[in-house]
Order: C-alpha cells, then sequence, then structure tokens
C-alpha cells in the first residue's frame, strides 16, 4: 500500500526519454540502446566473467552515475537490462549464491549505499537468485583502484577483505558480483579469500567489462 502512494506521488519515469513508466526504462529506449548491450562471457584459467556491455558510450555514463552521483534506482534499471536476456539469465540461475563485492563500512555510509549490494538485491527480486551480503566483508579502508596503476593497485588490495558465514560457501557455485572488470585484481582477492571456505565453484558476473 506504502509503496503506491509512494509510486503515485513520485512516478517512477524512464531514466533515458524521461516519459513516465513503470520502470526505469521504456520499450521504445531499450531499442534505441539494446545494441550496446553485449550480453556475453569469457573464461579465463580460473574462472568466467558474464558480463552485458563494455565501459563506453552510455554504459559508462550510467555506471558513474550509479557509482558516484547517488543514483541507487540504476540497480533497478541494469537488472531490468539482465532480466530480458534469457540465455543470460539461465546462465546465472544456475548458481546457489550471489556475493557482491563489499565495500568498507566507513564509504559506504558516506555514499549512502553499495551499488553492488542493491544490483544484487534486484537481481534476486528478478532473477531469482538468492544474495548474500553476509559472507565476505571488507575490513580495510584503501585507496580506490581508478586511482592507482597496475602495481600498485595488487599491492592496494591486499588483505582488505575477509571471510565470515564460511558455512554458507562450502560445495555452493557462487557467482561474486562486482559493477566493472578492468585489470581483475579487486576479483582476484574476493576469489582468494571466498575459495578458503571450499565452494564448489566460482565465477563473476560484472555490469560492464573494460575493453
Amino acid at each position: 500500500m506504502l509503496e503506491k502512494i509512494i509510486e503515485n506521488i513520485f512516478p517512477i519515469s524512464c531514466e533515458f526519454c524521461g516519459r513516465i513508466y513503470k520502470k526505469w526504462i521504456c520499450p521504445k529506449c531499450y531499442i534505441k540502446i539494446k545494441d550496446e548491450f553485449k550480453f556475453d562471457f569469457i573464461k579465463t584459467k580460473k574462472f568466467t566473467i558474464y558480463y552485458i556491455g563494455y565501459y563506453e558510450k552510455t554504459i559508462r555514463k550510467l555506471l558513474l552515475k550509479f557509482k558516484f552521483k547517488e543514483s541507487a534506482y540504476l540497480a533497478e534499471l541494469f537488472s531490468e537490462i539482465m532480466s530480458k536476456n534469457k540465455e543470460f539469465t539461465q546462465k546465472i540461475k544456475e548458481y546457489d549464491y550471489i556475493i557482491p563485492v563489499p565495500m568498507y563500512i566507513k564509504n559506504k555510509k558516506i555514499r549512502g549505499y553499495n551499488q553492488t549490494e542493491l544490483l544484487a538485491h534486484q537481481i534476486e527480486k528478478n532473477i531469482n537468485i538468492k544474495y548474500n551480503t553476509e559472507i565476505l566483508i571488507k575490513i580495510k579502508e584503501n585507496r580506490r583502484q581508478s586511482e592507482l596503476n597496475e602495481k600498485e593497485r595488487k599491492e592496494n588490495i591486499k588483505n582488505v577483505y575477509d571471510l565470515q558465514n564460511s558455512i554458507k560457501v562450502k560445495n555452493k557455485k557462487i557467482l561474486l558480483l562486482d559493477d566493472i572488470y578492468t585489470t581483475g585484481n579487486t576479483i582476484s582477492e574476493c576469489i582468494k579469500v571466498l575459495k578458503k571456505a571450499n565452494p564448489k565453484k566460482i565465477d563473476v558476473l560484472v555490469i560492464a567489462k573494460k575493453i
């Protein structure tokens, strides 16, 4: 009831054209930009990376807005775009848990939200795969990876994550969720920590992969 009242007072509008619509992207705008979304995956020696596009053009603008400009609602937009691709959703539904890359608690309070947690929540609603934020935690504050070179990034991310409730991971298929895949240092460090709990396998889901 309360949600309906809020929707009437603050109706949802399409992020691109501004028309009032029930979701953050209307059908006409989705058709216009759908070619920018490249639903695909790549296999590395250690894990598979699923992604819905490259870090450029519209997707880059949306991601920067999502991360740094108090645009938490964009989690629903990205999840909606993912859910439109049935082959993609079938692949990620095979996993037992989505685990979002965590933020340090102080930084999360400053920003007001962790964008990967919000996206994981929306994926659970739209694609029906459980997410868990109580397994992987960030225990140290470090510098932003985007500010550093390759060598500095590797050192900057070491020993900043920890594992709890490891019993929930054992023999489970885990999908680690992040927003952007660039050098892979953050992902690799998170996977190293999660592997201590002996999961059946760990793969990765991101919104965008850097070209």
